[in-house]
C-alpha cells in the first residue's frame, strides 16, 4: 500500500492510497473460494462447482465487495500509518481502476489541531474561600420551615401576609384579556414589590368581594399581552387566606423523613450545604480556568465537520427537552458559537490530560459516585444502576477526569482565596 499526503487547508488534508492488484486478487479468490464451498448449484455437488463457474456468476459482485471493503480497511491504516488525529472524513472518492486491476481512491479529511504545550503558570484565578455557619443552618431551615407553612381561610379583610387567591379578566383597548375565561393568580401581600399597584387594590378586600381597577402591569408579567400594559381590570377575590409556621420539633424533622429529631436535621442540613458549596467552589473555579483557556486559545482553529456534530448534538438535546413541553429547537446555526466554545474546551482538556499522563483516578471515581447516589433515597441501589451501565459510568469518568485536570491546572496556576460568605458564593454561582 501506498500513501501520499497533501495539506489543502489548515485542517483540511487529501490523502491518497494505492493498493496493488495482487492484494485484490487474493482477497477476491478467497472470497470466491468461500462462495464455492457455501453455493449449491444445480447439476453441482455441494462445495464441488468448478471455480471458473463462480467467478463468472459472482465474481463481479465479490469484486465490487471486496474494494469496499479493502478501501475502508487502508484507509483506517494509512490514517494511523500518517500518526493523525482525524476529526471526520468529509468525501471518500475512489478513482478508477488502475489498468493492472491495483485500487486507488482519495480520501478528503479534516483534522484536529497542534495544540502545543499547555502551561497556566502566569494564569491568575479566584477561588472563593468560605465555611458553613450555624447562621447558614439556621437559614436553610427557615426556608425549609416557611415549605411547610399552613394556610387556611382568614375569614377576614386582607392584611399584610395573607394569600389571596384572584380570578381577574383586562380590558385592554377594547381587547378581552383573556379572550374566554379568566386569569387566575395567588399573590401574597406584603411580597408585590414589583406590583404596587395591585398590592393597593387588594388591601383590605374579602372573599367575595369583587372590584373595578385599573392597573399597569410589570414588563416581567407572566403574560405577554399584558406585560407592561395599563388595563382595566375586572378583580374578584376567591379567597383570603392566613397561615401559620409549624413548629421546629421532631414532627418538623420527621416531616422530611429525618429521623433523629432537630439535631439530626441540623446535621443533614449542614452535609447538603457543605456539598452544595463545594459543587459552587467548583463550579467557580472551573469556570476561571475555561475562560482563561479560552482566552489564551481562542483562536485555536477547529474542524468544520466536528463543529456541525457538536451543534447537531446540542440541538438535539434541546430538541428533547423542549419536546417535552411541545416546543421546538432553533435552528442549527443558532448553537454553532456554543459548539465552537464547548469542542474548544474538550480538546484543550483531553489534550492537557494527554500532556500530562493524567488518568481517571479509581478513588476519586468512587468518591463521585457514592456523592451521587447519595442524593437519592436508596444510595446502593442507584450505585448498582450506574456500574450496570457504562453510558452512565462514563458520564461520571467525564466528571472525575474534568475535575482533575482543573485540579491539576489550579496547581500550576497563581491562586488568589478570596473570603465570601456562603450566600455570597452561591448567589454568584
Amino acid at each position: 500500500m501506498q500513501v501520499s499526503m497533501e495539506k489543502t487547508g489548515d485542517l483540511e488534508r487529501r490523502m491518497t492510497v494505492q493498493v496493488p492488484a495482487e492484494d485484490i486478487d487474493a482477497q477476491v479468490s478467497g472470497r470466491l473460494n468461500e462462495l464455492r464451498r457455501e453455493v449449491r448449484l444445480k447439476g453441482f455437488r455441494p462445495g464441488k462447482v468448478p471455480i471458473n463457474v463462480i467467478r463468472q456468476r459472482y465474481g463481479k459482485q465479490v469484486r465490487e465487495e471486496v474494494l469496499n471493503q479493502v478501501m475502508q480497511k487502508s484507509l483506517e491504516e494509512a490514517i494511523t500509518e500518517q500518526q493523525m488525529q482525524v476529526a471526520g472524513v468529509t468525501r471518500l472518492e475512489p478513482n478508477p481502476e488502475s489498468e493492472d486491476g491495483g485500487l486507488e481512491f482519495t480520501a478528503h479529511l479534516e483534522v484536529f489541531p497542534e495544540i502545543p504545550e499547555l502551561t497556566f503558570e502566569d494564569m491568575e484565578i479566584e477561588r472563593p474561600e468560605t465555611e458553613i455557619t450555624d447562621e447558614d443552618v439556621d437559614d436553610m431551615i427557615a426556608t425549609l420551615r416557611e415549605q411547610k407553612r399552613e394556610w387556611s381561610d382568614a375569614e377576614r379583610p386582607a392584611a399584610e401576609g395573607d394569600r389571596l387567591r384572584i380570578a381577574y379578566v383586562a380590558d385592554l383597548d377594547g381587547e378581552r384579556v383573556p379572550e374566554t375565561g379568566k386569569h387566575e393568580i395567588a399573590p401574597t401581600l406584603g411580597a408585590l414589590e414589583s406590583f404596587p399597584e395591585l398590592e393597593e387594590a387588594l388591601t383590605g378586600v374579602s372573599a367575595g368581594d369583587k372590584k373595578e381597577v385599573e392597573l399597569t402591569f410589570p414588563e416581567s408579567y407572566r403574560h405577554e399581552s399584558l406585560a407592561g400594559k395599563t388595563a382595566r381590570v375586572e378583580l374578584e377575590v376567591k379567597a383570603v387566606e392566613t397561615s401559620e409556621l409549624p413548629e421546629i420539633d421532631e414532627e418538623f424533622a420527621a416531616a422530611f423523613g429525618v429521623e433523629g429529631g432537630i439535631d439530626q436535621l441540623r446535621a443533614d442540613v449542614r452535609r447538603n450545604l457543605e456539598r452544595e458549596l463545594r459543587h459552587a467552589v467548583i463550579n467557580r473555579v472551573k469556570s476561571a480556568v475555561t475562560e482563561g483557556l479560552l482566552e489564551r486559545y481562542g483562536d485555536l482553529p477547529l474542524p468544520s465537520s466536528s463543529i456541525r456534530e457538536e451543534a447537531r448534538q446540542m440541538q438535539a438535546q434541546m430538541q428533547q427537552q423542549m419536546g417535552q413541553q411541545d416546543g421546538e429547537a432553533p435552528g442549527l446555526e443558532a448553537f454553532n458559537e456554543g459548539a465552537k466554545r464547548r469542542l474548544r474546551l474538550g480538546l484543550l482538556f483531553g489534550e492537557f490530560a494527554r500532556q500530562n499522563e493524567i488518568q481517571v483516578d479509581a478513588d476519586r471515581l468512587q468518591a463521585k459516585l457514592e456523592e451521587v447516589a447519595e442524593t437519592y433515597e436508596q444510595p446502593a441501589q442507584i450505585m448498582e444502576i450506574y456500574r450496570s451501565d457504562q453510558r452512565l459510568m462514563d458520564q461520571i469518568e467525564n466528571m472525575v477526569l474534568e475535575e482533575q485536570v482543573i485540579d491539576a491546572i489550579t496547581d500550576r496556576a497563581k491562586v488568589v482565596d478570596k473570603p465570601m460568605s456562603f450566600k455570597e458564593v452561591m448567589e454568584q454561582s
